[in-house]
């Protein structure tokens, strides 16, 4: 699995990938994409931002 901030159209999205392996090679991938959310103010004071990150209002 890998996980990444792209650019798209100029705009962030989240990206995840989830790969299945048989022999040494990727025999299925599945892409997850999402907008950047922010943290709701129900929440904020459980939310830790990731190394490199800020934590956005929602």
């Amino acid at each position: 699995m890998s996980e990444c901030l792209i650019t798209y159209d100029g705009a962030p999205s989240y990206s995840v990938s989830v790969m299945e392996f048989a022999d040494q090679q990727v025999v299925h991938e599945t892409r997850y994409f999402a907008a950047p959310l922010g943290t709701p103010a129900w929440r904020a004071a459980l939310a830790e931002p990731m190394p490199g990150r800020t934590i956005e209002d929602a």
